[in-house]
């Protein structure tokens, strides 16, 4: 028997039993497309990780107080004075709030970022209707607030909110401007933040410690330099190394990939697994099989079929059907990809080398989990074989 044979003849025997072929193949075509899809996202998310920073560049570093930590609004000034070189020093006073319209009233949750007129500086966020917060809101403490593109949205269904006043945490603040939507990213969503003087925040939370101090140097070299020298000022100054954490854009990004990259392959390893029990299925239904085409063997071998022949078409049958596995689970896979988007809200990038190892995984599983039952089939006695009756 030639392998065109052996072939055809495996593709007619998945046809004359299409369902259970099919629950046969679930295991490789779950597989498949996870191997796929989460190659997908975990380039989509690399993607994403790059683009921000391109955005803010390796020059920015990130300094937050562990928990208990004081930390108050004049460590800002410390910072700028101790850090000549640094372009912007920003400071963050964070919360969770309920925000809500006047009339008709709308309510929603979201992260209030207490700031200063620097944080446009930074290059992370852009206008797209109204201003920023300037100098003179913040010193003057008047109660303004920008919406990320997000909040905007929710808040005002797409209407220009700019001049229109909402409540945050019992006090109104008038709406002076709108960001441009940044999308998903490492972190929290700029989309869904509110943007207010830090001077107002702190009457507002009652506090003046902050969450963090962003820091903008003229270059990479100077926020290493920055960074170490900022780490061994509070260390000295707290006497641990942990009571003020110093990270740059780079250092968090990093970080963020390889969490990533930990958590895509933990993914792929879940994937494998669901190949491996793929391939077992198609073993224990191979095994069946040849248990119920026995007399069908021996018929053959009295035919003059040779041990090789049997070999041959259960191997192929095994391989047929993780084959077929394997192209269905591409489709499926493709298919997943398009709506990761629209459901996740971030990119997906089709990787040629997840479609080309899912497939060549796919027929290896055929070729190792077909072969016990091919093997057997040929090793049937064809006396026994034609005297079965099972």
């Amino acid at each position: 028997m030639t392998w065109r044979d052996g072939l055809i003849l495996a593709f007619l025997g998945l046809m004359s039993n299409k369902l259970r072929a099919i629950l046969t193949m679930l295991g490789v075509i779950i597989g498949v497309a996870a191997v796929i899809v989460l190659v997908a996202i975990g380039q989509g998310a690399s993607s994403l990780v790059t683009s921000r920073i391109e955005t803010l560049g390796t020059n920015v570093l990130f300094v937050s107080p562990a928990s208990g930590t004081p930390f108050p609004m004049s460590e800002t000034t410390l910072i700028h004075h101790v850090l000549p070189f640094s372009d912007v020093v920003v400071p963050e006073m964070t919360a969770g709030a309920k925000i809500s319209t006047l009339s008709p009233s709308t309510q929603v949750s979201g992260p209030i970022d207490g700031t200063t007129a620097g944080y446009l500086e930074l290059g992370s966020v852009s206008i797209a209707a109204g201003h920023f917060l300037t100098s003179l809101e913040v010193s003057q403490d008047q109660p303004v607030a920008v919406l990320g593109a997000n909040q905007a949205t929710s808040l005002f269904n797409g209407e220009n909110p700019i001049g229109s006043s909402i409540m945050i945490l019992g006090q109104q603040f008038r709406v002076v401007g709108v960001l441009n939507p940044v999308g998903e990213g490492p972190g929290a969503s700029q989309d869904n933040t509110i943007f207010i003087p830090i001077t107002v925040s702190e009457s507002l939370l009652g506090t003046n410690q902050l969450s963090q101090v962003i820091v903008k140097a003229q270059n990479p070299d100077q926020a290493n330099l920055a960074a170490n020298y900022l780490t061994n000022l509070y260390s000295n100054q707290f006497g641990s190394t942990s009571a003020v954490s110093v990270a740059s854009e780079d250092q968090v990004l990093q970080t963020l990939q390889a969490t990533r990259a930990t958590f895509t392959d933990l993914l792929a390893g879940t994937a494998g697994v669901a190949l491996i029990v793929g391939g077992i299925g198609i073993m224990n239904i191979m095994l069946v099989s040849v248990t119920e085409r026995t007399r069908e063997i021996g018929i053959r071998q009295a035919l003059g079929a040779t041990r090789e022949d049997i070999l041959l078409q259960f191997l192929l049958e095994s391989m047929a059907m993780s084959l077929v596995g394997g192209l269905m689970g591409i489709l499926l896979g493709l298919g997943v990809m398009r709506v990761i988007p629209v459901i996740l809200k971030t990119p997906a990038i089709f990787s040629p080398a997840a479609l080309m190892l899912g497939f060549v995984f796919s027929t290896a599983v055929g070729l190792i989990f077909g072969l016990y039952p091919a093997i057997k089939a040929s090793a049937l006695d064809p006396i026994h074989a034609l005297r079965y009756d099972g």
